[in-house]
């Protein structure tokens, strides 16, 4: 058992996670195998580990020692990494394929530490979700960072970040606003064919809020255009709103260039998921960059 280091890191992402669930997706195996793991570890060590709840699951006394243990071993482990990955020895130039977002906000908050202890040669580029995993299937990538998996029985999926999407407006409006409020405003949208469109008017129709009724001012493919044309009409008489990554718009809302505002019952978030060919699974190089990306990026939201 002790030197079974995958289902004690399975443990250890439970107890990060604080669910089985989503432990179960960020592992990339079944929620029964992630339990199997835990009684394993459990039935070794002759003692409950976690305790599972509605919500969750909760660390027993035991299951905090072993949790911290694991902490210390890990960043052991970490720390000779790169001279073990660097055995490989592999010269190819890794490539990822990734939305805006996390190719211009997420990413480069990573990659020095990736490219200093994992792997050098590594380089990525923005495509839409499909088609990262479009180039993905045709080689043309290694990796695919979408908002959205795809489901193909040749590509394995590892949930990673949520991000959240806010009204974001050019001047000033009230705190809260309520859903009929937005039938009233001036929409900067996406173009409905995108993924993210889709995202955001499925959860609209949660509040029952018909998009297509919405005063579509402009359509645009890109976010970035939405951010740009919100800040050009900031001296301007109208009002307009439109929906953005609050990755997108962090200094402009320090700059009060832009403003948010909460919509009453609506939390517009996004997951984003990791992807790799299924073929290559057992390839150590991108299991380490992949496990790396994943468990060692965080991002700052509000």
């Amino acid at each position: 058992m002790l030197r079974d280091f995958e289902k004690l890191q399975t443990f250890m992402i439970v107890a990060q996670e604080k669910s089985i669930s989503k432990a179960s997706m960020k592992v990339g195996i079944s929620q029964p195998a992630v339990t199997q793991h835990i009684k394993i570890i459990e039935s070794y060590f002759n003692t409950k580990m976690i305790y599972r709840k509605k919500n969750g699951v909760l660390l027993t006394k035991d299951g905090e020692s072993l949790f911290w243990i694991l902490v210390k071993l890990n960043k052991t482990l970490k720390d000779y990494q790169k001279e073990m990955v660097m055995m490989i020895k592999r010269c190819e130039t890794i490539k990822i394929a990734c939305s805006y977002t996390v190719g211009k906000f997420i990413l480069p908050q990573c990659f020095t530490e990736v490219k200093s202890n994992i792997y050098p040669n590594i380089e990525h580029y923005v495509a839409t979700s499909v088609e990262a995993i479009h180039d993905l299937q045709n080689k043309k990538c290694e990796i695919a960072i979408v908002e959205s998996p795809f489901f193909k029985e040749n590509i394995i999926y590892r949930e990673w970040l949520e991000d959240e999407l806010v009204l974001v407006c050019n001047k000033p409006l009230e705190r809260i606003v309520k859903g009929e409020d937005l039938y009233s405003y001036n929409w900067v949208g996406l173009n409905p064919q995108t993924q993210t469109a889709r995202i955001i008017k499925k959860h609209l129709d949660k509040l029952s809020i018909k998009s297509d009724k919405l005063k579509i001012s402009l359509e645009f493919d890109k976010l970035s255009e939405i951010k740009d044309f919100l800040i050009s009409q900031v001296e301007g008489k109208d009002i307009y709103v439109g929906f953005l990554p609050y990755l997108h718009i962090q200094n402009e809302l320090k700059n009060r260039m832009l403003y948010t505002r909460s919509v009453r019952g609506l939390k517009l978030r996004r997951k984003m998921f990791l992807a790799f060919p299924k073929h290559k699974k057992n390839d150590s190089l991108i299991k380490n960059i992949s496990h790396h990306i994943i468990f060692n990026t965080a991002i700052s939201m509000y």
